[in-house]
């Protein structure tokens, strides 16, 4: 009994040296100085889309009278770059001469300094900055004022043949132009004047089909190899257009989907789907697209796929439906999405990065002006800008994809559809 006695005082001792021990702080063991949590506030995580020029904003570290700031930031979670330091104030705005990329997934957080040292940082945070972002590149390009003009991108070109004048003079000219700005005068389309036509891309030619020809709506094809000397084939085609022609191509195959020839009758060949492996032979696919319209819808072809883009023909009601196909003849029902239109002439389309670009009539106005939208299966649309408004006036204006650099191509003013215009708009 005493040896347990003595054994629970020695260990008693030992503890009460332990504690001791601590207390003096002669234990060791290292103490390990917390960094606190600094907020951030704008963008906000996973905001889409952002401006190429955004401003970051955060909340005051309320420590020490003397905190400054550092932003980091960068495309990739682990390398981000000091882009901004000492700052004395939660804000940082990134200036015209430093945008950002477009299009691009970006991260970012922000540090609070007590004399030189790091007292508080945020959570990494990201965003995507927009698609869009349009610039008037010129007002006067060199091809001319024109309407109903063919547009196209070939050889690595954008090309400009053809159209109507302002007093709807007929044109034969074709012009050409690397980067959307300066614009070269190709000759002359040596068959005469031609409007109306549908000018595409397949099997490493560009082909005009419709349009009026001497006069006439014309049957004819025309072919060449680069975009200058045309041949006029022996073939033609079983379909006529003068203006809306819907054309595309998704595989081996160029689609006519539709087109207007001036037939009112609402089930007229206007409506008839036609194929062709060759440019020149042509098979029926279906009698009727099946759309609400005649023509007054866009088509695209993305990732194997053709998609027919309708505003809805009521000028009273929002909308703009989907529908798609994989062989043109047979189409899905349409997906309705209420994005405000103002009829086929507001709405115009383009693909760029697996991704159907949407050019329509901003949310609040003005009608004369467009906003873009982007979505990769023509559902689900999003803003590709944040530009609310963007000043682009042309009507039937045509958007082309020139190796990634998206454009806008004349048209004629929405106030006058007579008034031609020349002006290109670059969007990315």
């Amino acid at each position: 009994m005493k040896s347990f006695i003595k054994l629970t005082i020695v260990c008693f001792s030992l503890l009460l040296l332990s504690c001791s021990s601590d207390d003096d702080g002669s234990s060791g063991e290292e103490i390990i100085d917390t960094i606190d949590i600094l907020m951030t506030v704008n963008p906000s995580n996973n905001e889409r889309p952002v401006s190429k020029t955004p401003e970051f904003d955060w909340e005051a570290y309320s420590g020490g009278a003397a905190i400054t700031y550092s932003l980091f930031l960068g495309t990739s979670e682990t390398t981000l770059n000091e882009t901004a330091s000492d700052l004395s104030v939660v804000e940082f705005s990134i200036e015209d001469m430093n945008s950002l990329d477009l299009a691009t997934i970006y991260y970012w957080k922000v540090g609070a300094y007590e004399g030189g040292e790091l007292v508080a940082e945020s959570e990494t945070q990201t965003f995507t900055t927009e698609r869009i972002s349009p610039t008037l590149i010129t007002e006067t390009a060199a091809y001319g004022a024109r309407k109903a003009a063919g547009v196209e991108v070939f050889d690595n070109k954008i090309w400009v043949i053809g159209g109507r004048d302002d007093a709807d003079g007929l044109l034969d000219d074709i012009w050409s132009s690397i980067d959307g700005e300066n614009w070269i005068s190709e000759g002359n389309f040596s068959f005469g004047g031609i409007y109306g036509h549908e000018l595409i891309v397949f099997n490493g030619k560009l082909w005009i089909y419709g349009g009026v020809f001497n006069g006439i709506l014309s049957r004819k094809i025309f072919s060449s190899d680069d975009g200058i000397n045309w041949v006029e084939e022996t073939e033609t085609t079983p379909f006529i257009q003068y203006s809306s022609s819907k054309f595309t191509v998704l595989g081996d195959k160029i689609f006519r989907i539709a087109g207007f020839s001036g037939n009112i009758e609402d089930l007229s060949p206007e409506r008839n789907v036609y194929s062709s492996i060759d440019g020149l032979n042509w098979d029926l696919e279906i009698e009727n697209h099946g759309f609400e319209t005649k023509y007054s819808f866009q088509v695209e072809s993305l990732n194997g796929t053709i998609y027919g883009i309708e505003p809805d023909p009521d000028f009273d009601i929002d909308g703009i439906s989907t529908r798609t196909t994989m062989d043109g003849a047979n189409w899905s029902d349409p997906i309705v999405s209420n994005i405000r239109e103002r009829g086929i002439n507001s709405v115009r389309t383009v693909v760029t990065d697996d991704t159907i670009l949407l050019m329509t009539t901003p949310v609040d106005g003005p009608n004369n002006s467009s906003t873009f939208y982007e979505s990769s299966t023509g559902e689900d649309w999003e803003s590709a800008t944040t530009i609310g408004s963007v000043p682009i006036r042309a009507i039937f204006c045509s958007l082309v994809n020139l190796n990634g650099e998206l454009f806008a191509i004349g048209g004629t003013v929405r106030s006058n559809f007579s008034q031609t215009n020349n002006t290109v708009w670059k969007l990315n």
